[in-house]
């Protein structure tokens, strides 16, 4: 792993414009299950559950359900606690050598970790979004109210419209704003770190496509305990295993090579 951490130290510190996608499997040292393995959400849940139009048919049954697994420990955000993974990111971007952080993930561990230049692709289920006048509170406010039996549907405290999680359900499209951003940011790359993230569900697996297919390609460097699904396609340099301990030992490597208060411009 020594030589593969070395191999992807030199194509950071050469290249001009590095971007992180991360996903599911960078937040799962922190104790939040990831959603399609074994032993995931989906195994406990069905998915359909988190599908727009279900919600919409009974709001508050979804938010009596989202309360119960937090209550339960079996999907509990608030209480995560960032890894040494997001840290390492947070670092690689005070160091100047990451440009932005592209995740699929909703826990906002990159934002309490320090990373500034964060894309929530799939929104985040910290916050709760009211459907009619966008106006965003804490969720866990709104749960507050739930559990205290204040309400069955929370609603909001500026209009009185529903109130979701501002995260993105089946069947609902991925905010203008982060897809245009992540667009760019792909185009932009030269390159692309791959981590915790299986690559199957799209549009976000479009990302390092993208990065691949420009003119000239963006070098794809994939972190994960598997090969993701589209490895052989897109991967340049794949290393396998923790994302907590290879991200520790490339930002150790990078600080060495840099000096801690280093910038590459």
């Amino acid at each position: 792993m020594d030589e593969q951490i070395e191999k992807v130290v030199d194509i950071l510190l050469q290249a001009k414009n590095v971007v992180a996608l991360t996903g599911a499997g960078i937040s799962t040292e922190s104790g939040i299950p990831d959603f399609r393995s074994p032993g995931g959400l989906w195994s406990k849940v069905d998915p359909g559950e988190f599908s727009i139009d279900r919600f919409l048919q009974n709001p508050g049954r979804f938010w009596r359900l989202s309360l119960n697994l937090k209550t339960s420990g079996e999907f509990d955000l608030a209480s995560a606690e960032p890894n040494p993974a997001h840290f390492a990111l947070a670092k690689m971007e005070s160091l100047g050598v990451l440009k932005c952080v592209i995740t699929q993930n909703v826990d906002n561990l990159h934002q309490r970790a320090g990373s500034v230049e964060v894309v929530e692709f799939h929104g985040n289920l910290l916050r709760a979004v009211c459907m009619k006048c966008k106006a965003l509170e804490p969720i866990q406010n709104v749960e507050d109210r739930i559990a205290s039996g204040q309400e069955e549907t929370p609603r909001c405290l500026m209009c009185g419209g529903i109130l979701k999680p501002d995260a993105i359900f089946f069947g609902e499209a991925i905010p203008s704003r982060a897809l245009m951003t992540s667009q760019i940011q792909s185009q932009k790359c030269d390159a692309l770190l791959v981590i915790g993230t299986s690559l199957q569900v799209f549009p976000a697996a479009q990302i390092p496509i993208a990065a691949k297919m420009k003119t000239p390609p963006a070098t794809v460097i994939e972190i994960n305990r598997d090969p993701s699904a589209l490895h052989k396609q897109v991967t340049d340099v794949l290393v396998i295993g923790s994302a907590s301990e290879i991200m520790t030992s490339l930002i150790e490597r990078l600080e060495k090579e840099l000096g801690e208060t280093s910038t590459l411009q």
